[in-house]
Order: C-alpha cells, then structure tokens, then sequence
C-alpha cells in the first residue's frame, strides 16, 4: 500500500496544463503518479507543454500511470442504440496513441453518461451494452499491457452500487477489467466504504480520493467531510491494494505552489493512519 507514493489528477490543480510554470511547480512536487485527461494539452498547440511535461517526468521519475477517458455522451459505451455506441467505441480507441506514448498502466473509464433511470430493465440493457464494448476491446487491453478500470459513479449512474459493479464484471477477465473507486461518489452509502473496499479485493485497480458530505458527490480534501479514513485505509491494508493513492480534488485556494504543499500535508495525514 501507498507503494506508488502520492498521486493526484492533474484536473486537480488545472483544467489545462498551458504554461511552463505549471510544469516546474508540478516538477517539485511530492507528486509521483498522475492521472491524465483528454483535455489537458488543449491549448498546447504547438506540443511545447507536451513535450516539456514529458522532458519532467524522465527527469524525476515520475510517471502519468493512468488516463482518464472523457465521459460525455458521445463517449458513453453503454449507449443503447448501437450506432451511437460503436460510435463511442471508436472514439475510445482514438486515445489508444496518447496511452501508449506516456506509458499508462490503466485507463479510467465512467460505465454511463449521467442518466434519470432506475428502471431494472433499462440499466440491464445499459449494462448489458457495456459489457459488450467490454468484450470487443479485450484483445485491445492486451496489446496495451493495461488494466481497465471501472469508476464507481454517484446518482442513478450505471456503476453507482457494487451489485452494478458485480453484473458489470461477471465472467470478465479479472487481469484485464476492475474498478475505480471513487469513495466520494456513493452518496449515503459513506459507512459501507471499507466493506466496499474488502468485497472488491483484487477488482480494485486504482482510486479517486476526496471528501465529501454524504450527499452528492464534492470533492473536498480528506478529513473535510463524512469518510472514516483510518477504516478506509485499514480495508486497503487487509486486502494488500498496490495501485495509486491517487487524489481527485476540487481546485483549491492559493497559488498552485501552496496547493501542493496541501495536498503532501494531507497525505501525510492519510499515511499516518496506516
């Protein structure tokens, strides 16, 4: 546990990476692992950034271990209609070349767009959808050499409970497809969160870490809201985790120098529980 040191989505500290100062606050950071995103490089026109993030992460050490991948409709894989599903799933695919060039150990994948339904049978035929892209990129996965990996998601979102993450697996390649677990979307189920955690066992590949209010999802720093961390952190001991403590909070105040300093603070707190 904690094995990949401190990680953290670089959304959040920035909705784009566009300046070199970012890159140098970011190479003095206790940071060793960073999730990535489509959007990132933007604004990098010219590859510059890109380039001068890559130059960083060879220099120190550092390494992006996973991506982030967008979760409009557009790139929903458990689109009912089928068109608009191989749609998604060639869009997918386009992010196989920026996976491959910062050397990803997993991708991050939402198992619905935001929907209104809890109807059984329209989650079934969602989820059986899902399943089905699963299935058509396995091969994929394996010419990769990464991991898929499911986000537990709040509201009436596919993959809002572990019955959902349970169908959604069933029979799956258990090397290949898991979870992410992002504590702060389960909305009231915050007690349950180290039970989650020892069910998941080995399906647990990678994690969101932030606080909220019990409610909706609010990406607090931890320690800020509802979740009993030292229970978390004793779940992820019991079933040995290795994969990324990797944080997903809301921008903070303050420079982006002082919010990393914060988020080591913070993590020293987590750490401490151990």
């Amino acid at each position: 546990m904690f094995d990949y040191g401190l990680g953290a989505s670089l959304s959040s500290f920035a909705d784009y990476l566009v300046v070199p100062e970012q890159i140098e606050a970011i190479r003095n950071s206790e940071i060793m692992t960073f999730e990535l995103n489509a959007q990132m490089f933007f604004y990098d026109y010219d590859g510059a950034i890109r380039k001068e993030f890559k130059a960083m992460l060879k220099e120190t050490g550092k390494r992006v271990i996973s991506y982030h991948i967008p979760f409009f409709g557009y790139d929903d894989l458990s689109q009912p209609c089928e068109a608009t599903r191989l749609r998604a799933l060639s869009r997918f695919r386009a992010h196989y070349a920026t996976i491959k060039e910062f050397g990803c150990r997993y991708i991050v994948l939402h198992p619905s767009q935001e929907i209104r339904t809890n109807v059984k049978a329209e989650r079934d035929e969602r989820i059986n959808q899902l399943r089905k892209s699963l299935l058509e990129i396995e091969n994929d996965m394996k010419e990769l050499n990464v991991q898929l990996a499911l986000e537990f998601l709040p509201r009436l979102c596919i993959g809002n409970t572990l019955a959902d993450m349970d169908q959604i697996l069933e029979g799956m390649n258990e090397e290949l497809f898991g979870v992410c677990f992002d504590v702060n979307h389960i909305m009231n189920q915050y007690p349950l969160i180290p039970e989650i955690t020892r069910k998941l066992g080995k399906r647990l590949f990678t994690t969101h870490i932030s606080d909220y209010n019990g409610i909706d999802e609010c990406h607090w720093l931890p320690g800020n809201g509802v979740i009993d961390w030292k229970g978390f952190v004793e779940a992820l001991k019991e079933i040995d985790y290795k994969g990324p403590f990797n944080y997903e909070i809301r921008h903070q105040e303050g420079t982006l120098e002082r919010q990393l300093q914060t988020l080591k603070e913070n993590f020293a707190y987590i750490r401490s529980l151990a």
